[in-house]
């Protein structure tokens, strides 16, 4: 991994506290119909750095076919006009695989409430904690939310 990328982690022993979600935006379970929104918000997202996501004939079924992939752990956050404007994918093992949100809707609250519905999700899976990986130079602000919220730097591979 490049030195660039920093593991964070949140502890989950302790309660986590409920999101609020921006006026106008709420909280949707994610649909296989809705992959291709989702891929086109991560290239909007990632178009000035802080990730990468493959073509979406390529990102999909990678996604789809992994045996960490569950929809139930796929949030999106959608707008007033119904537009899904954030999404957080992640994996069965209490990993964060991608936190996006388009930049039109960054700085509002849509993040954070992404971030504590997940973590809430894994704590009461059972969870002791959950994990993501980031680009220190993320222009998003990302690094400073997650430190916000109690995620703490921890080695690449633990």
């Amino acid at each position: 991994m490049s030195d660039n990328i920093q593991r964070l982690r949140r502890d989950l022993a302790s309660a986590v506290v409920d999101p609020v979600w921006p006026d106008g935006f709420s909280l949707r379970s994610f649909d296989a119909e809705d992959a291709p929104a989702v891929h086109r918000l991560m290239q909007i997202a990632y178009a000035n750095g802080g990730g990468s996501v493959a073509a979406f004939d390529q990102w999909w079924p990678g996604v789809r076919d992994d045996g960490e992939f569950d929809a139930g752990l796929c949030f999106l956050a959608i707008d007033g006009r119904g537009e899904i404007v954030g999404a957080a994918q992640c994996w069965t093992s209490a990993f964060i695989k991608d936190l996006v949100v388009h930049p039109d809707a960054r700085r509002l609250g849509v993040a954070e409430a992404l971030l504590l519905t997940v973590f809430q999700a894994f704590r009461h899976r059972g969870a002791t904690h959950v994990d993501l990986k980031v680009q220190l130079d993320n222009p998003s602000g990302a690094v400073r939310l997650y430190r916000r919220l109690g995620m703490r730097d921890v080695p690449i591979d633990g």
